[in-house]
């Protein structure tokens, strides 16, 4: 399940997302809708789930650490979680308190997502967030002494106020702290329509300091025990997230929350994007629900192999070669390695992976 927290104090400036910065006085009221959905679910739908209980549980945003803890426990305490559960919850570094991270492990949470983004001020500032590298390294300090607690933290990169020596020093700071923390995950800054970078015109850096970005990214993480094994996350052997990993392997999942997507078998579908709008929604039809799809074959072949591209091992050698064998381009295996049968791509392959998969799928 995936459950979005949209509150936030100010959006970022890169940030795409449905969010409400002025909207946190109606938490009580969100989060009662939040668990009148699922319910609802439960009952009516394809969710169903005759005992067994949620594999995973992702609070997402937003900023889910913005709201009261005690709502975050109440709604785990009224869903049904199988064992072993893991339960993730992202949080801004100006949120993080010790009592709150101890409250989180108290109400089952397993692991946080800290939105680090940067070590360096310059970088944030730009981005527009609201704490400093000093704040993340705290944050960061207050989360890895939480006993019970899996510690990930997140990295953006690329922006034009970014040098190699600013990326360096995150990323040099990052792998410092891999003995505390178990996963990092690193995306490539997008300007995306609708955000403030996009009205002020910026720019992200060239394709070619990206790619020796994510290079330098990948070296010191493997460095020092943190094995990619999704194009942008990194983590220790045991500390994947089983949230994400369902999404990549095409698994089903629920999304309840304003703008929350969901899928199951062909299925998918989408809330209503206010946060009005899908408080008032769910009251009236159980559901925050707005629109839907139902995929055909070639949709749902096209998006297993895009993700299959993304993991370590998404493909079997038997698979790869029958890809390959459709096209003109045999050189393309030359990006991939195989280990015990599975095919991954290398990491300048995986560079190259929105057009490994359009080779493969032309």
């Amino acid at each position: 399940m995936y459950v979005h927290v949209p509150f936030c104090t100010k959006k970022c400036s890169y940030c795409a997302f449905n969010v409400s910065h002025n909207g946190l006085h109606l938490q009580g009221d969100y989060f009662k809708a939040l668990g009148a959905e699922v319910l609802h679910y439960l009952t009516n739908g394809p969710f169903e789930l005759r005992g067994v209980g949620f594999d995973t549980v992702y609070f997402g945003g937003g900023t889910p650490s913005l709201v009261d803890p005690s709502l975050i426990a109440d709604f785990l305490a009224s869903i049904p979680l199988a064992g072993g559960a893991e339960v993730s919850i992202e949080v801004n570094p100006e949120s993080a308190r010790r009592e709150l991270f101890t409250s989180y492990v108290d109400s089952g949470v397993t692991r946080v997502s800290i939105g680090v983004q940067s070590f360096d001020d310059k970088v944030l500032c730009y981005y527009g967030r609201t704490h400093d590298a000093a704040g993340a390294e705290r944050a960061i300090e207050l989360a890895v002494e939480t006993e019970g607690l899996s510690v990930g933290i997140d990295l953006v990169y690329g922006s034009e106020v970014e040098d190699d020596k600013s990326w360096s020093r995150t990323v040099l700071k990052t792998a410092s702290l891999a003995t505390g923390i178990s996963h990092v995950s690193a995306y490539a800054l997008g300007i995306e329509k609708r955000t403030k970078l996009h009205y002020d015109k910026a720019k992200s850096q060239s394709e070619d300091v990206l790619a020796e970005r994510y290079l330098m990214a990948d070296e010191a993480f493997e460095g020092c025990g943190l094995q990619n094994y999704e194009i942008s996350n990194w983590a220790c052997t045991d500390g994947r997230c089983r949230h994400n990993a369902n999404y990549w392997s095409w698994g089903d999942y629920l999304g309840v929350g304003l703008g929350a997507h969901s899928h199951f078998g062909r299925s998918r579908w989408w809330n209503d994007p206010s946060l009005k709008g899908y408080i008032a929604a769910v009251k009236t039809q159980g559901t925050g629900f707005l629109a839907g799809e139902e995929l055909v074959d070639s949709q749902v072949e096209a998006e297993r192999l895009m993700l299959a591209l993304r993991i370590q091992g998404g493909l079997s050698e038997k698979e790869l070669k029958t890809w390959v064998s459709r096209t003109e381009s045999e050189e393309l295996l030359g990006l991939f390695e195989i280990v015990n049968g599975r095919a991954s791509l290398k990491p300048r392959g995986r560079l190259l992976a929105d057009g490994v998969f359009r080779a493969l799928s032309a």
